[in-house]
């Protein structure tokens, strides 16, 4: 451990002494990396919870039917996400970041 650290270490949990030894630049590369896998989680939950909406919907077309409605539910969760989403990201990328430290 480094004086810096020892220093820190009592008011400081591990993340959050990790946290104080990483350049601007990292810190800023790591918040841009947490808030898109937070978009990217709302997106996959909101893509599950459409597939199930959807789940008895036939569009024909037999298996290539299935597979398009899997594509197609998709890119309308990306679609959602994109425009503002369900308000799922923000709080988990505030809880990454908060694990990270970097809160």
């Amino acid at each position: 451990m480094t004086t810096a650290q020892t220093a820190l270490a009592p008011t400081m949990t591990p993340a959050q002494a990790a946290a104080a030894l990483l350049t601007p630049a990292q810190r800023d590369a790591l918040k841009v990396k947490i808030g898109a896998t937070a978009k990217s989680f709302e997106t996959s939950f909101i893509a599950t919870m459409m597939g199930s909406m959807f789940k008895d919907v036939n569009v024909g077309g037999g298996q290539g039917g299935e597979a398009f409605k899997s594509v197609m539910m998709d890119a309308i969760a990306k679609k959602i996400s994109n425009n503002g989403g369900i308000g799922l990201a923000p709080s988990i990328q505030a809880e990454m970041l908060k694990l990270q430290g970097l809160s």
